[in-house]
This record gives structure tokens, C-alpha cells and sequence, in this order.
């Protein structure tokens, strides 16, 4: 039997700090990558759609970290969607289409009980953000930490994102007065189309002068994905018994040291309650997640806006436009047919 190859990028080396951008040499592009031999169990994919997260600068380290850092030598490690091409695994059947971990590469062989299949009805490139880790993202930390209640004022920091802007949309949806924070007036414009009462600037605005003015009743929850100075502004603004997610911190991606927070006296009297999550720890729900999203992104209720980069050899530039913030929407790599 002849050997298949294909296109790939590798992790060559770890990069020489933790948070500045790539260095030459840390990723390795191979044009002629041979593909592994299919074993029981296994599937082969034709990647179509590749998503960059912020996470995947992180993995990239040898840090401690939720998952173990990217094996090097090995096809870089990312979520991807595709279409299974030859199957040995019982559960999937050649033409099916599916997501999961599939790597920086065109062609993927993996374990089939890993892949979950993308269900009819949407597009393929949705089981990576808002049927995927973004609006499981969302989901998880808004109904499980935030639990917005009617009437309540909940602010999402980095609300154009991919997971700040389908929060934004889910606490619309269950009845929250709801401010987002963003990084230039188009974001707060697409911010406000989603439903949000307001937006603040933060590079133009004053923003806890601005939440002040927004949210006077104060703020009951705050869904953050920045971390940093902008966390910091919100605190004071916070009502008793608030709920704050700690969903990211993009501020501190691409720089060193940690950012104090001034403010946190605010979360004692108050009785905040300031929470972390990581979705792949409630793996066990995302059937449960996806029944309640499917029927809402097939009824154009929930929409996701897509940054995408073309073609594979383009991708480690989507990991600086994520961290310098210069993307509107879900970063997605589309894979060249």
C-alpha cells in the first residue's frame, strides 16, 4: 500500500518566553508529511476548519496548564472540523462530519471515540464556535456561575469575541439588562446589535466611569475574558451577592507578570462570589449544551461572527491577531480543498 502524505505544522521547539509573541523556529511547516497507517479504533479526517483559541499560545509551553503542553514533534494541537474520509471505528462511517482535537494539519488520524459529530442543519465551522468550545464556553460559565436573573445588569468584557459575544447574546435571551466592554467602536457597534443596552470603549473611555454611568443600579454579574485593569474597574460597581466568571484573561496572554487588582476590598462587603471554570471539565454535558443551542442557532437565534484566516500555511498569524485583539469574532483557519 502507498503511503499518504500530508500538509502539517509542527511543534518544532517551545517558544523562549511564556507570553511573548512566536519566535522563529517554534513551528515547523511540512509540505510532505507522511500519514499514519489506520489501526482499529481510528478514523481518518479531511480537516476543513481549524479554530485558534487563546489557549493555543498556552499549550505551546512547558507550563503547568489544564491539558499537558503540545507534544513536540508532533502536529500542533488545535480543534478542528472535517469530514471522515476512512473509518475503523464502529460509531462513524466514511462522509460523516465531525469535530474535535485533529491538529494543525490537512489530513488527521485519531481515535474515533474523541470525534463528536456535527449535527445536520448547521455549518461545519459552527461545531467550533457557538456548537463548540465558545458557546459551551458560554453556557457553562454563564448559567452554572453567572445564573443572570430578569432584570438583572450583567457586563461581558471582551463582548465581540467569540465567547463574549454568544454570552452577551445568552444573557439577552434570559432577561439581563446586559453592558459589554470592547476594544473599538465597530466591536461595540456589533456589541449593541446583539442586544447589549450599551458598550464601553476601553481604549477611548474611562471604564468604570462609563460602568457607572451604564450600570447605576450596579452590576449583578460580570462574565469576564480580559482580566487585568479592566476586571479591576468593574469591581467597585459590583451588587451584593454579584457573581463574577472568571472565563479568560487575554490582557495577560502576550505579557509578563500579573496585573494586581486594587479594587478586590469590594468583593468582602459585597459577598461576591468569583469563580473559574475550564468547559472540558463538564465534558459530560455538552450533549445536554448542545440539545439547548441547536434548536437557537438553527432558528438564526444565535450568531457567532467568523475571522477567517485562509489556509493552513496562515495560521500562526491568527495567534497574534487573537492576542493583540485585532480579530472580530471566532478566529477560524479555512483549509485550502
Amino acid at each position: 500500500m502507498s503511503t499518504a502524505y500530508t500538509r502539517r505544522y509542527v511543534l518544532a521547539a517551545r517558544p523562549a518566553t511564556t507570553t511573548e509573541p512566536l519566535e522563529d523556529g517554534v513551528l515547523r511547516y511540512e509540505d510532505h508529511a507522511p500519514v499514519p497507517a489506520l489501526r482499529d479504533g481510528q478514523v481518518s479526517v479531511k480537516v476543513k476548519w481549524l479554530s485558534l483559541d487563546v489557549a493555543t499560545r498556552g499549550w505551546m509551553n512547558d507550563v503547568r496548564n489544564y491539558l499537558p503542553p503540545a507534544p513536540l514533534g508532533e502536529a500542533m494541537r488545535a480543534l478542528g472540523a472535517g469530514v471522515v474520509t476512512e473509518s475503523r471505528y464502529p460509531g462513524l462511517a466514511a462522509g460523516d462530519r465531525v469535530s474535535g482535537l485533529l491538529g494543525w494539519q490537512e489530513d488527521a488520524v485519531v481515535e474515533g471515540s474523541t470525534l463528536r459529530k456535527v449535527p445536520d442543519g448547521v455549518p461545519l465551522q459552527a461545531a467550533l464556535h457557538v456548537l463548540g468550545i465558545s458557546g459551551q464556553t458560554a453556557w457553562l460559565g454563564l448559567h452554572d456561575i453567572g445564573q443572570p436573573q430578569p432584570g438583572e445588569t450583567v457586563v461581558v468584557t471582551a463582548a465581540a469575541g467569540a465567547v463574549g459575544s454568544l454570552a452577551v447574546q445568552l444573557a439577552v435571551a434570559a432577561g439581563a439588562r446586559v453592558v459589554g466592554v470592547a476594544g473599538t467602536p465597530e466591536k461595540c457597534d456589533l456589541v449593541r446589535s446583539l442586544g447589549a443596552v450599551g458598550c464601553v470603549n476601553y481604549r477611548s473611555q474611562d471604564v468604570e466611569a462609563a460602568i457607572a454611568e451604564l450600570a447605576s443600579d450596579r452590576v449583578d454579574v460580570v462574565f469576564d475574558n480580559v482580566g487585568g485593569a479592566v476586571l479591576d474597574a468593574l469591581l467597585p460597581h459590583l451588587a451584593v451577592n454579584a457573581r463574577v466568571v472568571l472565563c479568560g484573561a487575554v490582557s495577560r496572554y502576550d505579557r509578563g507578570g500579573p496585573v494586581p487588582l486594587r479594587n478586590w476590598f469590594h468583593l468582602l462587603p459585597n459577598r461576591v462570589r468569583m469563580e473559574g471554570f475550564i468547559y472540558m471539565d463538564h465534558a459530560d454535558r455538552f450533549d445536554e449544551i448542545e440539545a439547548d443551542l441547536l434548536p437557537r442557532v438553527r432558528a438564526g437565534e444565535l450568531r457567532c461572527q467568523e475571522h477567517v484566516i485562509d489556509g493552513l500555511k496562515a495560521a500562526p498569524e491568527g495567534i497574534q491577531v487573537l492576542l493583540n485583539g485585532s480579530n472580530n469574532g471566532k478566529v477560524l483557519v479555512k483549509l485550502c480543498d
